[in-house]
Formats: C-alpha cells, sequence, structure tokens
C-alpha cells in the first residue's frame, strides 16, 4: 500500500469528476468508501464458500442557494462509466435543490487541510485462509462442538474531499473472525477475533481458551431467580453497551436539546466510578478522523476522565447553532473509535475474584429502558455462565437485566482487567464495515436483573 491502489485512484477520480468547475454559489463535500476483501464463509468446520471483492461507492452534498441535496453513486470500476455516472448524478441533485426549502442553519465546508493515512496489516495468505483458520478449529470438534462463522480480511478505505480545499485518504489492513460453536443441545460459544496482525499463536490460545466453556455448556442450565449478582463482563459484552454514548448520548446536541441520558454527568449531578474511563482514539487505525466535511479531529479525545465528563462531541453544525468549539464530530455526532481504560486485573485472576456469580460474554436486544437515568435493558445470551468458589459450573438460563449505567460504572463497578481486546465492527451490510473498540473486561458487583 505504498502507492495509490486501484481504490485510491478512483477516490482521486470522483474528486476530479465532481469538484472541478463548480460554479459561483455552489460548494460540495462528498466522502468516499471501499473495499478490496477476500472471504471465507464456514460452517460444520467446514468451507460453504470462499472468494474476494472490490466495491466502491461515494456520496456527496451539494449546497446551492442556501439549500443543500445528498446523492448516493455506486461505482464500477470502469473509468468512462464511472464518469459518466457521476456527472449525471450530479446534475439531477442540481435539478433537485431547486424544490428544497431553504435551510436556515446549512453549514458549509471550510476546511482546506489534507491527509493520507495508510495502516498496513499481516493478514493470514489469501491462498491458504484454510489451513489457517479452519484446520486449528478442528480441536473442537472434539467437544462435538460445530465450527460456524465467517473470516474477512484485506484493505478497507475511506475518503473525504470538499470544494473548500480538504482532501483526506485513509486506509487500512484488517481481518474479522467471527465465530460460533455449537453443540447439539443448542448452546454455543460465541467470540471474535480481530486486527490488523494475525498472530496464529493468539488465534490457537483463543480457541483452546474456549474449550472449558463448551464443557460447561453440556451440563444442565441453572435457572436464577430475579436479584442482584456479582458479574463479570467479558470485551464482548461490555461492547454491546457502547451505543449509549452515541444514541442519547455524548452529542452536543443531545445536551442542548433536554436528550441525553448523561445530563446528570454534564451537570456534575453524578459521577462514575474513578476506575472508569472513556477515550475517542484514532491511533487504533480502524477508523478515519475525518468527517463528511473534511474536518479532522484530534487523533485523541478524553470524554470521561475519572468518571467525570471532560468532553462532548461537537460537530461543525452544533458549534454554529449553540456557540460551541467544534471537535470535528460527524454531523450525527456519534462515538467513534473509542477506547475504554485498562485497569489492573489480571486474567488468571477473573474467576477467582469474581468469586460466586455470572461469567456473561455475550448480551443482546439492549435498549434503553429509562434514558433520563440512564437505565438499560438487554438479555443474557450464548455462553453465560454460573461460577462458584472461581469455578465454572454450568451455564444459566437466559435472563433479563435493567440497570442503571451510572451505577454499572459507578457505585458497582469493581474492578476493570489489565488486558484489553478489539472487539471489531463485522457487518458486511453493502461493505464490510470499519470501526471497533479496545475495551477491558469489567467486574461488576451488584449487576441487576429482573426476569
Amino acid at each position: 500500500m505504498s502507492g495509490p491502489t486501484d481504490l485510491e485512484s478512483r477516490f482521486r477520480r470522483v474528486c476530479d469528476v465532481l469538484l472541478e468547475g463548480l460554479p459561483s454559489g455552489e460548494a460540495l463535500s462528498l466522502e468516499f468508501s471501499g473495499e478490496d476483501s477476500v472471504f471465507l464463509r464456514f460452517n460444520a468446520g467446514k468451507v460453504r464458500q470462499i472468494g474476494s471483492v472490490v466495491n466502491a461507492e461515494t456520496h456527496f452534498k451539494l449546497y446551492r442557494d442556501g439549500r443543500t441535496v445528498s446523492w448516493a453513486v455506486g461505482l464500477g470500476g470502469d473509468p468512462g462509466e464511472d464518469i459518466q455516472r457521476l456527472r449525471s448524478a450530479l446534475e439531477q441533485a442540481r435539478s433537485e435543490s431547486v424544490l428544497l426549502p431553504e435551510d436556515p442553519l446549512q453549514t458549509l465546508p471550510e476546511t482546506a487541510g489534507a491527509s493520507r493515512e495508510e495502516y498496513h496489516g499481516t493478514l493470514p495468505d489469501a491462498e491458504r485462509l484454510i489451513d489457517t483458520v479452519l484446520v486449528p478449529a478442528d480441536r473442537l470438534a472434539g467437544s462435538g462442538a460445530e465450527f460456524v462463522g465467517i473470516h474477512a480480511q484485506g484493505e478497507s478505505c475511506r475518503g473525504s474531499a470538499a470544494s473548500s480545499g480538504a482532501r483526506h485518504w485513509f486506509s487500512t489492513q484488517t481481518f474479522a473472525t467471527d465465530w460460533s460453536a455449537y453443540l447439539p443441545n443448542g448452546k454455543a460459544v460465541k467470540s471474535c477475533y480481530a486486527g490488523r496482525d494475525w498472530e496464529a499463536g493468539d488465534w490457537d490460545r483463543r480457541l483452546a481458551s474456549e474449550q472449558a466453556r463448551l464443557s460447561a455448556l453440556s451440563r444442565p442450565e441453572k435457572a436464577l431467580s430475579p436479584g442482584e449478582y456479582r458479574v463479570f463482563l467479558t470485551p464482548e459484552a461490555l461492547a454491546e453497551f457502547l451505543v449509549f454514548f452515541s444514541w442519547y448520548g455524548l452529542s452536543e446536541r443531545s445536551f442542548r436539546e433536554g436528550e441525553s441520558a448523561w445530563t446528570a454527568l454534564r451537570e456534575g449531578r453524578r459521577t462514575l466510578s474513578p476506575k472508569f474511563g472513556l477515550t475517542q482514539d484514532f491511533s487504533l487505525g480502524i477508523q478515519p478522523r475525518f468527517n463528511e466535511l473534511g474536518e479532522t479531529a484530534p487523533e485523541i479525545l478524553p470524554l470521561i476522565e475519572n468518571g467525570r465528563l471532560v468532553n462532548s462531541l461537537v460537530s461543525a453544525r452544533s458549534a454554529r447553532q449553540y456557540g460551541a468549539a467544534s471537535n470535528a464530530a460527524p454531523d450525527s455526532e456519534d462515538l467513534r473509535s473509542p477506547t475504554i481504560a485498562a485497569g489492573g486485573l489480571a486474567d488468571e485472576d477473573i474467576l477467582s475474584s469474581l468469586d460466586t456469580g455470572l461469567y456473561i460474554p455475550n448480551l443482546h436486544y439492549l435498549n434503553w429502558s429509562d434514558f433520563d437515568s440512564a437505565r438499560v435493558t438487554g438479555m443474557t445470551r450464548f455462553a453465560c455462565l454460573w461460577i462458584e468458589g472461581g469455578k465454572i459450573i454450568c451455564p444459566i438460563k437466559d435472563m433479563r437485566f435493567d440497570e442503571s449505567l451510572f451505577n454499572l460504572w459507578g457505585s458497582k463497578l469493581e474492578e476493570v482487567t489489565r488486558r484489553r481486546s478489539l472487539i471489531a465492527e463485522t457487518g458486511t451490510y453493502f461493505e464490510r464495515a470499519l470501526g471497533g473498540a479496545l475495551l477491558p473486561g469489567m467486574l461488576i458487583d451488584g449487576f441487576t436483573f429482573t426476569l
């Protein structure tokens, strides 16, 4: 990836067609996304589909006469056809703009910076994916488990440019093996190995570590009564909560409009544990720093330090509307590339520190139950285990929880693990998703279950 790849050449072509020769009174910003991926789908430990895909598309906004029109264009790769498709889309956007009302808070692109970031990875040999991914998993067959999932790897990229002069390029090489091991009784262990540098030893270690959980899943389930229990949340389980920093979350617009669940934190009426810290950290190399206007966010932006809010996510539109200082958040003011601070709990001490309670690796169906008090409800899922005296006993029947995040990461947060795991976005709708989070595990004393 030292020189321009085919995807970067497509990005440059898009910029040339859409940005050059704009008439007076028009402005334009664009976003480009693409991938060059290899994938392997498997079940029963066998290949079901293997192949590759190259995909690219662009989204642009045309600003004209106080009106804003958004448009999307798929790119097939043939230069002539792509140029014609882009020119046609721009003319259609101009025709549609006259039908729209003026936007009194229209925010035009103003920055003129440029950047080019590439994050190289050490990925498995695409010709040996079966040997690299599936052969080590044969050990799971000894427990009667069916190994199923998808491995995807390759280059993913994003570009951003604007008529103001901004032009940014981001490319990263990543992999993600999203897998489950199902037992004949319907129970399953689910996990994901992801990152930029594949390590065969790490993959072997992760597979071996699941043997104890798989063995426990063959035992009868334990039905627990509603109440409070000591709980260990793995990084995968903790990742399910991150959406709540974006949805009625740390957005400046949400705070100003009275729609944030974290208002009490902002106003100083509530705090979290001093052990809890949240940072937006683009040095992970899994997501670009620039937004749709070509603005570049700080590489590292602390959001919560020692349990106290120190920054919100502020877009250019919110900066204009409320007089706040922008930190180049996207217009949605979502959290990007988050990390949660590590603690001091060693992996080998997790079960003994939990002593008696629940080991929770997966959750689902999470939703706000009362965002004014930051209460979240959800369900346990997959291999959630009952622990006694620091020993794995048996799986539990699925339960529903309802807990305030102020409690979960406040008075009830007992300890945080020293090791953190990269939990990657694994979505493949339309394209391979970018993003993820670097997260520890957490020991919680008094997690509330209601059903």
